[in-house]
């Protein structure tokens, strides 16, 4: 019996045509989906990749809207587009945002979703559309959204606008204000040269501290030059940054009291918190004038007992360079409500006593001579004791000025 043998011939995919008038189907991959003509596959698509979030990642409530982002799937299909989906089921019988019709970008393709509640775990996928054909989605991934945190920014204290600071800067802030279960919170402060902030020249990000947070600026500042310096509030946990303050300008010098000698006042009167400002001084006849910002209002400093139904509100005092040395001490005390204005003949009227204020005793500052002004809370004149004086413990700073010369 004669067999016969049949030759087999390629031609062009997906079928194979046989020298006996036979024809044989190649089988097409799962990975191909689209409509067919005469058994030919018009369009054929592989699954997108889910790039970010990625699988179980938790996202900030506040970073909203989210973003989604997969890496291209490949069709022989024309204009091809992406449906992205996100629902709150793995099976996807719930969607809660589908955005559809998304240009694909050069390898990779993204788009913004609609803002997702708190405190839930969402599922999402994404596939390449092509006519009306659509690519098989990849298996989904999930992420969870974090809770709905709320913080204020925070509330400058201290160097206040305009203010002049000596020694070593101490920036300020009440603590933020906030909303829902925020997680440990920071504080970034900055200084710099220029309302701009374009320079920056001293940044510092420290942890919250009860009721207000400070940081000391701790690189050289430059005598009689202006900065500017903000503050703003963190919570990473929740990913919630507030705005920055608007920028408050202060003067620097690079007088401190530290190290300067203490007359007839408590010794640690150097390290007393810088608080408030002078806001001006003002030559007259035989007299100046002066004002400072906690002097009035509701934050002014509080007052001490002084004599038999009396009390004080603050001291005024003067730092006067004394043979290449700083000597600091304050006398002139005054009640709330006291015409703030005090003599200019200090050498007489201020430090008469060698016992008491030692070489600052009789010395009368030259015009245009470098002295310094300050106040301090309570009752500071003969008192050893802070604690004795003083409910509140602070100070202004000390404003530089030639002797003579008005401020502002």
């Amino acid at each position: 019996m004669k067999l016969r043998v049949c030759r087999l011939f390629p031609v062009l995919l997906p079928f194979v045509i046989g020298a006996c008038g036979t024809s044989l189907t190649q089988p097409t991959s799962s990975a191909v989906s689209g409509a067919t003509t005469n058994g030919v596959s018009a369009t054929s698509a592989s699954t997108p990749t889910l790039l970010s979030p990625a699988n179980g990642t938790k996202l900030a409530f506040a970073a909203q809207p989210f973003t989604l982002t997969v890496g291209n799937a490949v069709s022989t299909g024309s204009a091809p587009t992406y449906t992205f989906e996100v629902a709150s089921d793995a099976a996807f019988a719930n969607i809660v945002s589908s955005k559809t019709g998304v240009a694909p970008g050069a390898g990779q393709t993204s788009t913004a979703i609609d803002k997702l509640p708190q405190l839930q775990t969402f599922f999402w996928r994404a596939r390449i559309v092509s006519g009306s054909s659509s690519g098989p989605s990849p298996k989904p991934s999930s992420f969870t959204v974090g809770a709905a945190v709320i913080i204020q920014p925070p509330v400058p204290i201290s160097p206040g606008q305009n203010a002049m600071v000596s020694g070593s800067a101490a920036l300020t802030v009440a603590d933020s204000q906030r909303q829902g279960p925020a997680g440990p919170i920071s504080y970034l402060f900055q200084v710099a040269d220029s309302n701009s902030f374009s320079n920056i020249v001293f940044s510092a990000n420290v942890p919250e501290q009860p009721g207000q947070t400070s940081t000391v600026v701790n690189v050289q500042l430059k005598t009689g030059t202006n900065y500017y310096w903000r503050a703003q509030a963190s919570d990473p946990l929740n990913g919630v940054t507030t705005a920055f303050t608007n920028g408050l300008n202060f003067t620097y010098s690079s007088f401190d009291m530290r190290q300067a000698s203490i007359w007839n006042n408590p010794p640690d009167l150097g390290s007393w918190p810088e608080t408030t400002s002078i806001t001006f001084i003002q030559f007259g006849n035989g007299n100046f004038s002066f004002d400072f910002d906690k002097r009035t209002g509701p934050n002014r400093w509080p007052d001490v007992p002084f004599g038999p139904g009396g009390s004080l509100q603050f001291t005024l005092g003067m730092c006067l360079n004394i043979g290449g040395h700083w000597n600091c001490s304050a006398p002139i005390q005054y009640w709330y409500g006291r015409d703030t204005v005090a003599s200019a003949n200090i050498g007489q009227d201020w430090f008469y006593d060698p016992a008491r204020w030692g070489p600052m005793a009789g010395h009368q500052p030259g015009y245009g001579e470098q002295v310094g002004f300050f106040v301090a809370a309570g009752n500071l004149r003969n008192i050893s004791d802070k604690n004795q004086g003083s409910y509140a413990v602070e100070r202004s700073h000390v404003l530089m000025l030639p002797w003579g010369q008005n401020y502002p």
